[in-house]
């Protein structure tokens, strides 16, 4: 008896209730020739590393299972027929790959839900807070500001004003005296 690997991509225009029933296609044609499915693992929509088939992006899922040469033929002929698998690899691995790789990968699975519904708990959570917010800023009645009073806006000081000196006057009687005897004397000329 073999151990096997299986690698599919779906095609991310088909439903997820078209991708429950590719799978249990799948296990049947494995059980029909007489293998048994190990492990499906859900490794979700994840991008290309190329296009195919003008998609971008696809659901990935890894399946193990273990049977005689004659179940490969069987499973290759199923992916083939079916359009809903865009990419398939089925590889051979031994049993303690197997067992490792099994315990690993349901590990990784668990672990990858759980963070999956914590991610969905934070969205949910933000999503309530956010309703909370809304329904708390409803608007209140608000009383309009009073209008204030004018207040006199102070006047602004003055520059004080140059005030000129009075400039030291030599003695007006004698520059009077002086100067009306100046006068005096051009008139008698």
């Amino acid at each position: 008896m073999g151990y096997y690997e299986i690698m599919l991509i779906i095609s991310p225009e088909v439903e997820t209730d078209g991708h429950q029933e590719v799978l249990n296609d799948l296990k049947t044609a494995i059980t029909k020739e007489g293998g048994v499915v190990s492990t499906v693992l859900d490794w979700r929509k994840r991008r290309l590393a190329y296009e195919i088939s003008k998609h971008k992006e696809g659901y990935y899922y890894l399946v193990y299972f273990s049977g005689h040469g004659t179940v490969i033929p069987e499973v290759e002929h199923y992916f083939r027929v079916t359009d809903a698998v865009i990419r398939y690899m089925i590889v051979s691995v031994e049993e303690k790959e197997f067992n490792a790789a099994a315990e690993k990968a349901a590990e990784a699975a668990a672990a990858a839900a759980a963070q999956a519904e914590k991610q969905e708990q934070a969205e949910l959570e933000k999503a309530d807070e956010a309703t909370v917010i809304e329904e708390s800023e409803e608007p209140e009645e608000v009383e309009e500001p009073e209008e204030p009073e004018e207040v006199e806006e102070p006047e602004e000081p003055k520059e004080p004003e140059e005030v000129e000196e009075p400039v030291a006057a030599e003695e007006p009687a004698e520059t009077v005296e002086v100067d009306a005897a100046q006068e005096a004397e051009k008139k008698d000329e």
